[in-house]
């Protein structure tokens, strides 16, 4: 159960830290496309960002998957389902600031490519 609990939260912190730490970059690398607040409209930069989210959740789901040490099925998808969670709310707060095609493709590619990435380890259960 410990190792459960360490599993999913393991993997949350990896997909916060990797997508955090390269949204920061990308803002930084690509400043001329993000207004004040840091939003940004530019197709090209919002397709990098979901490469980042895309990147992130697999590492997430590896990371958990190869922390889990019963239930590396259930343990997946309960990390899965805790960044939906946490992506949903989220991608509502800035749903009229920035194109509904990028919420959607957020949200949607969370769980498959965090499932994803867990197989990426030998599944056990």
């Amino acid at each position: 159960m410990i190792m459960s609990i360490i599993a999913v939260l393991a993997g949350y912190v990896t997909w916060t830290v990797v997508f955090l730490g390269g949204s920061a970059a990308i803002r930084s690398v690509m400043a001329s496309t993000h207004d004040e607040a840091g939003y940004s409209s530019d197709t090209s930069t919002l397709v990098v960002y979901l490469v980042l989210s895309i990147i992130a959740s697999a590492l997430a789901g590896y990371v958990g998957a190869k922390i889990s040490k019963v239930k590396v099925k259930r343990d997946t998808l309960i990390l899965a389902g805790a960044l939906l969670a946490t992506g949903i709310p989220v991608q509502l707060a800035s749903w009229n600031l920035l194109p509904i095609w990028y919420n959607m493709a957020f949200l949607l590619l969370l769980v498959p490519v965090t499932w994803w990435g867990s197989t990426f380890t030998v599944t056990r259960s």
